[in-house]
């Protein structure tokens, strides 16, 4: 009896040790299958979440969409794309030949946001969380391209302002009906080509050259005016001494000299005539 209790006991342990050997296998299988399979999938603020299925055997498909920040919580075999939905300001490097056939590089900034509500759109058809460069890049920078090319070198930046609106108001239209919504196009950073850059410093010289020597012809034409002036003054007193200034009229001016002489009592003259036509008489002075 002893020993068939002492079998009974050590199989019945032997099933025990088994079974509990078992059990714990499959909790660890259990466990590696669910960290494997299950996920607390979570989207951060300002993002939106395209929620998809994650099948072992098939294609995925679509479960729904989350607006951060929230998560999906313990879920299984599901994935999710998170897409940043805030604004932000994408900045292209522009290279474009203008009417004159010279390049010009300029910086040309778009501030694009993403409209609330619309991950699943731009998932499925805009590429994903690469949908600018997709779907949006190239069409700006052509559109940019088509406003700047026709326009001449200097017209680029005194048009800036124009430009921009015109682009951003085109590009508004494109997207009208899109996830995409343009804010804003802005355009800086301006660098026109050394020789550009040398033709302008040499225009600018020339013209200083130009309205240095214009200043300095004025000036020699005034001083020629001002001689002629003087020429024309000499010339004129010389006529008027040889047609006004005879004989009679030069010895009536000295009577008159004598006769307000006379009027002095200071004044002691002697008056004789000189030479044999009786010419300016001489008046002396002779002090008392």
């Amino acid at each position: 009896m002893d020993i068939e209790k002492i079998a009974r006991d050590s199989k019945l342990r032997r099933l025990l040790y088994g079974g509990t050997i078992i059990l714990l296998a499959l909790l660890s299988s259990l466990s590696i299958v669910n960290r494997m399979g299950c996920a607390n999938l979570a989207t951060p603020p300002g993002h939106e979440g395209y929620i998809k299925s994650r099948p072992i055997v098939g294609a995925a498909r679509f479960v729904g969409i989350q607006h951060g920040p929230t998560s999906t919580g313990w879920s299984w075999r599901l994935e999710v794309i998170n897409i940043d939905m805030r604004p932000r300001t994408h900045s292209e490097s522009m290279q474009i030949l203008t009417a004159e056939r010279l390049e010009l590089r300029f910086r040309a900034h778009a501030r694009i946001r993403l409209r609330r509500g619309s991950v699943k759109q731009l998932v499925e058809k805009f590429g994903g969380a690469n949908w600018y460069t997709a779907n949006v890049q190239q069409q700006l920078r052509s559109v940019m391209r088509s406003k700047v090319q026709r326009l001449k070198a200097f017209e680029v930046k005194s048009r800036m302002a124009e430009i921009a609106k015109d682009v951003l108001e085109d590009m508004q239209k494109r997207y009208a009906k899109t996830p995409i919504e343009f804010l804003s196009v802005d355009i800086g950073d301006i660098n026109y080509p050394s020789v550009v850059v040398r033709s302008v410093v040499r225009k600018f010289v020339t013209n200083e050259d130009n309205e240095r020597k214009d200043i300095e012809l004025r000036i020699a034409q005034r001083q020629i005016d001002i001689g002629i002036a003087e020429a024309r003054g000499v010339a004129d007193a010389q006529t008027v001494i040889r047609t006004t200034l005879d004989p009679m009229f030069v010895q009536y001016e000295a009577l008159k000299a004598v006769e307000k002489l006379a009027g002095s009592k200071n004044t002691t003259f002697i008056v004789m005539p000189l030479g044999k036509q009786g010419g300016s008489p001489l008046i002396m002075s002779l002090a008392k």
